[in-house]
């Protein structure tokens, strides 16, 4: 929902409110008009979530997987130390939790292995008092693996929720123009067009055409190179924003908030052919592309030729 739109949806709601005494003389109409109220309140409050951006879930991700890994390390050699005065197995047998190996450990993997150490020291409580290991250390190192796990998948999660909120705002949007078209436009030309021209035409300035909220625009693809392959970690510059990294794993990118009007992509990785797009966005109309990136030919002069 851009500046205008909230303006005209602001209008609406000044308009209902300044003629609140004429306009529950019809029932039917003010209740409509209420309904209204409330799309706007709710589709607003969507906006503002799915404004928010990722970046606040991951800007302490490094400290926190410090942390865990460091408390980690204390706590193996810990349990090791026992394990071995003691002859206790399980405690021997722990894995992959020393320093040196966490901290060459990839994000998800250090997150498996934390688990397999609080694992093994949930099973056998009276060595692990016997260790060191109280309740309260216990607990503490499960908080900084509940803390690394959240940081680490939150972000995916976020991006689920962007998607769910987009869809739902869309409906909303559609349900409002249903309402605003099809029942309160009808319902106040009836009973107002001749009998209060003055409200009707308030009313009409207040909901002009270009008043209708358009949806958040949407802009959606993947990359792939010449075999077919996904292709990852590509720049992408929208108009002329700052470039950003997108396509994980499986190459896609997405970007919400796109207003309708001509547009421009440009898409640059290492190694490989520049990619360009020009297009327009119309209202309610999702944009998807599949680019295809074809290795760039590299002419490396041989020390025979030099």
């Amino acid at each position: 929902m851009n500046n205008n739109e909230k303006v005209i949806f602001e209008q609406l709601i000044a308009f209902k409110n300044e003629n609140e005494e004429e306009l529950k003389l019809v029932p039917l109409l003010w209740a409509m008009l209420e309904d209204a109220v409330a799309y706007h309140t709710d589709i607003a409050l969507k906006v503002k979530e799915e404004e928010k951006t990722s970046k606040v879930l991951t800007q302490n991700k490094e400290d926190i997987f410090d942390d865990l890994i460091l408390d980690t390390a204390n706590v193996e050699g810990m349990l090791s130390s026992y394990g071995n005065y003691k002859k206790f197995v399980p405690f021997q047998k722990i894995e992959h939790c020393k320093k040196s190996e966490l901290i060459r450990t990839k994000d998800e993997d250090i997150l498996t292995n934390v688990d397999k150490m609080i694992t093994v020291i949930k099973d056998a409580p009276a060595e692990r008092a016997e260790a060191g290991i109280t309740d309260e250390r216990l607990a503490a190192l499960e908080a900084k693996y509940a803390a690394a796990l959240d940081i680490l998948f939150g972000p995916v999660n976020f991006r689920l929720r962007q998607k769910d909120l987009n869809k739902e705002i869309e409906t909303e949007l559609k349900a409002f123009r249903r309402l605003l078209c099809d029942s309160i436009k009808p319902n106040m030309h009836s009973n107002f067009a001749d009998a209060n021209p003055d409200l009707y035409n308030a009313f009409r300035n207040a909901i002009h055409t270009d008043a209708l909220p358009k949806k958040t625009k949407v802009i959606t693809g993947s990359f792939k190179n010449e075999k077919g392959e996904p292709v990852s970690d590509v720049l992408i510059q929208l108009d002329e924003e700052k470039p950003v990294k997108k396509g994980g794993e499986k190459g896609q990118f997405y970007f919400y908030n796109v207003p309708a009007g001509q547009h421009s992509l440009v898409f640059t990785k290492e190694s490989y052919k520049q990619e360009k797009r020009v297009f327009m966005i119309e209202a309610d109309h999702c944009m998807h592309f599949d680019i295809t990136f074809i290795l760039e030919e590299l002419h490396v002069e041989s020390e025979t030729e030099a």
